[in-house]
């Protein structure tokens, strides 16, 4: 969020979208578009399914606006929103065959004949995380994800996951053991 009045004015942009005011759905999206296109890509490692899941994402918003009470926050309801699709995208892609790619998963990665061996170094030990986070279960990637990458209280995970604070510990914990595992030989 931008400024210290970013909840309220969520609130009103929300409850505006939800009588179907386009200007004030915009401006939702162009608050907090960034933010969940980073989180859905760092969770699916594809650029362009990660901007098919957020423009479904924000047609839920729209469709759904008059279902957020204001009881949480908004972001918090919308990473619910967040969450549920991203599960729902690894689950139709196990039903089919192939992998999910997780070619750079950070965006910055110049040509080949630019890097220095450090560069490539550090890009194979980027790889490997990646490929290991890709290996863990859904539940604790997108809580390693919203917690680590995004910066998420684990508060703030738990309300997102609807689940338990302790939960999204044990859920880390997991995650994190497992991640140390599979990468103790590779880094």
């Amino acid at each position: 969020m931008t400024d210290a009045g970013a909840p309220d004015r969520d609130y009103e942009l929300v409850a505006r979208t939800a009588t179907g005011d386009q200007v004030a759905f915009e401006e939702l999206v162009s608050r907090h578009e960034r933010a969940v296109l980073n989180t859905i890509h760092r969770y699916v490692g594809e650029y362009d399914a990660a901007d098919d899941i957020a423009q479904e994402v924000f047609v839920i918003l729209w469709r759904k606006a008059g279902s957020f009470k204001g009881n949480a926050r908004f972001s918090t309801w919308l990473y619910r929103v967040v969450v549920n699709q991203c599960l729902q995208f690894r689950r139709k892609r196990r039903a089919r065959p192939g992998t999910v790619s997780l070619d750079s998963m950070d965006g910055d990665n110049p040509p080949e004949s630019l890097q220095v061996a450090e560069d490539h170094e550090k890009r194979r030990r980027a790889e490997a995380v990646r490929s290991a986070l890709a290996q863990l279960p859904d539940r604790q990637r997108i809580a390693l994800v919203l917690a680590h990458y995004e910066g998420h209280t684990y508060q703030e995970v738990a309300e997102m996951m609807q689940t338990s604070v302790s939960s999204v510990e044990s859920l880390i914990f997991r995650a994190k053991c497992s991640l140390r595992e599979k990468l103790i030989d590779q880094i």
